[in-house]
């Protein structure tokens, strides 16, 4: 009986030490997303969107990290699912999808650190419009550097590889700020 309960207790106990590794693994988590659709759009025989300046994203303790860190991934979850269906290589669908699990682990992650359900969308994630995953990602935008408006028409495989890695790019850079200086 001691045992059970022991393994018990040792289950429901989240350390530092995991909470700072997981959002390490999260942070080259996204870090290898970038270089996927870097990738991607190379072999396509596209250029790959500059990486914009990034405004708004330092967190000055944990708990407001995993505040925000829970809207991207949702976000991103949210994104992905919007433009899955309009991929037409089946390559790239297979990609998106399996880059979509992964955000929804890291999602499930940080809503259960929150105390939240771990989708908070309940059994069926949702997608979101366009216009929503621009109006959540525009504020921390301060300059696309040249690269493709993320208004543009979702209308080719290369534009939504883009858009990708601009959502992408905002993930890897929010994790490479904050959890090398929140999580020594």
């Amino acid at each position: 009986m001691q045992e059970h309960d022991e393994g018990a207790s040792t289950l429901s106990t989240v350390t530092p030490a995991t909470i700072k590794n997981a959002f390490t693994e999260i942070m080259n988590d996204e870090a290898a997303h970038v270089t996927f659709f870097q990738k991607a759009l190379t072999q396509a025989k596209a250029s790959p969107r500059p990486k914009p300046t990034f405004k708004g994203l330092a967190q000055a303790n944990q708990r407001d990290f995993a505040t925000m860190s829970r809207t991207l991934e949702n976000t991103g979850i949210a994104a992905f699912l919007m433009a899955m269906p309009a991929i037409s290589n089946q390559d790239y669908t297979a990609a998106a999808a399996s880059i979509l699990t992964i955000e929804a682990r890291h999602a499930g992650f940080v809503d259960f650190l929150l105390g939240q359900p771990l989708s908070e969308n309940g059994a069926f994630d949702k997608a979101a419009s366009h216009a929503e995953i621009i109006t959540a990602v525009s504020p921390f935008i301060e300059s696309l550097n040249g690269g493709p408006d993320p208004a543009d028409e979702l209308n080719n495989d290369i534009v939504i590889l883009n858009f990708a890695l601009l959502l992408e790019y905002l993930e890897a850079e929010f994790y490479g700020i904050n959890v090398p200086n929140l999580f020594k």
